[in-house]
């Protein structure tokens, strides 16, 4: 379907999932949202390291670096590369 494969498919859809919900938690409490679209990608939602929540901080502190990576992309909609990078400026 569209020149992908279902594999492919299934982690974009999931990937839009992930921000779509990221966006209506953000309007659901009545401020912006923590990311902002980058200029490079046009597609990807960075949090700002401030946006960071404290569980995040706190796994990320503790070398639970995977841990860290997957609360903050389920919290945020960001990509792997943005998450990984964003808790390894934290450690």
């Amino acid at each position: 379907m569209f020149g992908s494969s279902e594999g492919d498919l299934a982690r974009r859809v999931e990937m839009l999932e992930r921000r779509v919900a990221a966006l209506e938690r953000a309007l659901d409490g009545g401020h912006r949202p923590v990311g902002e679209l980058t200029e490079s990608s046009g597609s990807e939602l960075v949090a700002p390291q401030s946006g960071v929540s404290e569980m995040v901080r706190q796994l990320a502190i503790q070398g639970h670096t995977i841990a860290a990576i997957k609360l903050l992309r389920d919290e945020t909609g960001m990509g792997l590369r943005e998450a990984k990078d964003t808790v390894e400026r934290l450690t």
